[in-house]
């Protein structure tokens, strides 16, 4: 045989492979549709001559060019964001299920500052087309799907993983549990007063325990507090830790001294630490009156938060698209029926 295609395998032997017959059965080009079906079903279709099994078909389809729908966000209230393309709340995209071809409408979100959930960042974006065979192996017409892809993330609000921990501590005032109960009223702490030539000193360590995570942010939610009068002093310290890779690593620390009083406030640090099991907060003070009253230190603790991904990444990441006008407008395709044979 003068004709066809030589494969040869590592001893040399040789096999030519010839089509016998290969017939385009249609041609041409189609205009993609700017909705959807009943059902949510989306393409265009090409009757054929006659029905025929899978894999008697060989299917070319060809997107024309596409059309992109993102929003671009450089500087959000100051501050530089380097992933800057997101989903545009402003377009229509849509998922689908491969199973049966039915697409949903997925709403974008509206880029909110310091809402995680509202911002969905385009990975990917590149024209899609394909035969859609949705299930079925025997056809009488050609299901032809096109549309612009999107790959994203879909994150959620991150969790604070301390609300369903285990607390537990020591050498502080009120219940550990306390600190893991959402409720910024409650407290547990230590301190001590003194006065006219006294001394005192306080400690005290809380922690809550769960199963492994990973933390993206460290938080605290607490009052420090010192006072004193002429010729004293009082001071307290405070670090916050978590355990992860056999060991105590600490996160933040800070102390304080003389007249100080903040009020309850947040301090927090982001980062990304693997395989956390427990957030803990030790703190500890003293103080000295010369004379007077009322001289001494505390520390409160009201909230002590561990903030992680909720859910796996496999979740967070999603496939949508944009069809019509708004993705692929047409497409060329070519239908064969094949019958190869060697």
């Amino acid at each position: 045989m003068s004709y066809g295609l030589k494969l040869y395998n590592t001893a040399g032997e040789s096999k030519t492979i010839t089509p016998d017959d290969a017939t385009v059965i249609a041609s041409g080009s189609l205009a993609m549709s700017d909705s959807l079906e009943s059902g949510g079903a989306y393409g265009e279709n090409v009757l054929l001559d006659n029905t025929y099994d899978e894999n008697q078909l060989s299917v070319l389809v060809v997107p024309g060019r596409p059309n992109y729908n993102v929003t671009y966000s450089r500087y959000i209230s100051g501050t530089l964001y380097y992933n800057t393309f997101y989903l545009d709340d402003a377009e229509t995209y849509y998922t689908r299920n491969t199973t049966t071809g039915a697409m949903t409408s997925f709403s974008a979100g509206n880029q909110t500052a310091n809402n995680k959930s509202t911002w969905n960042p385009v990975l990917s974006v590149f024209p899609i087309a394909f035969w859609d065979k949705m299930g079925a192996s025997t056809f009488s017409s050609i299901r032809l799907f096109a549309a612009t892809c999107y790959l994203i993330r879909d994150p959620n609000n991150d969790t604070n993983f301390s609300l369903a921990g285990s607390a537990s501590g020591s050498g502080g005032q009120n219940s550990p549990n306390n600190i893991k109960d959402n409720n910024t009223s409650t407290w547990y702490g230590q301190g001590c007063y003194v006065s006219f030539g006294n001394s005192c000193s306080w400690s005290y360590s809380a922690q809550v325990s769960f199963a492994s995570k990973t933390i993206t942010k460290t938080e605290m939610y607490h009052a420090p507090l010192s006072q004193i009068s002429g010729g004293n002093y009082a001071n307290g310290t405070y670090t916050v830790s978590l355990y992860y890779s056999g060991g105590w690593h600490s996160i933040f620390t800070s102390s304080w001294s003389g007249n100080y009083a903040p009020g309850p406030h947040t301090t927090n640090k982001t980062g990304h630490w693997k395989g956390v099991t427990i957030i803990r907060i030790v703190a500890s003070g003293s103080a000295q009156a010369n004379g007077g009253i009322n001289t001494g230190s505390e520390h409160v603790t009201f909230e002590l938060r561990a903030w992680g991904a909720g859910s796996s990444d496999d979740s967070e990441n999603k496939i949508v698209y944009s069809i019509g006008s708004k993705g692929i407008t047409t497409v060329d395709y070519m239908i064969c029926r094949k019958r190869f044979t060697s």
